[in-house]
């Protein structure tokens, strides 16, 4: 087994810690991550929490976590990040959902485990949730899918950031821009010129 960075998490020899650079948010946001996905090791909720200050990811297994996470969600100051039947554009609401928001849900996973979660914890349907109208093109190049404007959850988390309180979110993305360069190949193997 490869030793890890304490504080990334990655192998020593991928660290993407010179990337992290902090940013202050002004709501909580939770990663819902699907048991699946916590096991990947190129998911991008961990880079969310190495990157802002007031992040928690929960994974689905975790069921008394689910259960508290429940709890203490306020219909009226909690949102859910993913596109439904009934959710609404992000960018129609911005003035509304940012002044009134403090814990912004966020699902973690491939969309059809995103939907199993859903699925699994019925409650989460009573939050209200946003889509993205003008979400940008996504720079996650690990992992693809079919969806069009497909974001990696890192990507659609810094785009609500933008969106509702404009932060400058380059530091996620600069992370994992990180993260895939590491991926590629770790810089202590590269050939040096």
């Amino acid at each position: 087994m490869r030793a890890k960075c304490k504080q990334c998490n990655y192998p020593i020899s991928t660290c993407i810690c010179d990337a992290v650079s902090l940013v202050i948010i002004p709501i909580k946001i939770i990663v819902i991550q699907h048991v699946k996905e916590s096991a990947n090791a190129k998911n991008t909720a961990r880079l969310i929490k190495l990157c802002a200050n007031d992040v928690e990811i929960i994974t689905t297994d975790s069921i008394s976590e689910m259960e508290l996470l429940a709890s203490r969600c306020s219909v009226q100051s909690t949102a859910l990040l993913y596109p439904s039947e009934r959710s609404i554009a992000l960018e129609s609401q911005r003035e509304h959902i940012a002044s009134a928001l403090k814990t912004l849900l966020v699902i973690d996973g491939s969309w059809k485990q995103a939907y199993a979660v859903l699925q699994q914890f019925p409650w989460l349907s009573s939050i209200p949730s946003f889509h993205f109208e003008h979400a940008p093109s996504t720079q996650y190049r690990i992992r693809h899918t079919r969806i069009r404007k497909g974001l990696s959850t890192l990507e659609a988390t810094a785009y609500t950031l933008n969106t509702l309180y404009n932060i400058d979110t380059q530091p996620f993305i600069k992370l994992q821009e990180a993260m895939q360069d590491n991926w590629r190949g770790p810089k202590s193997h590269q050939r040096e010129t």
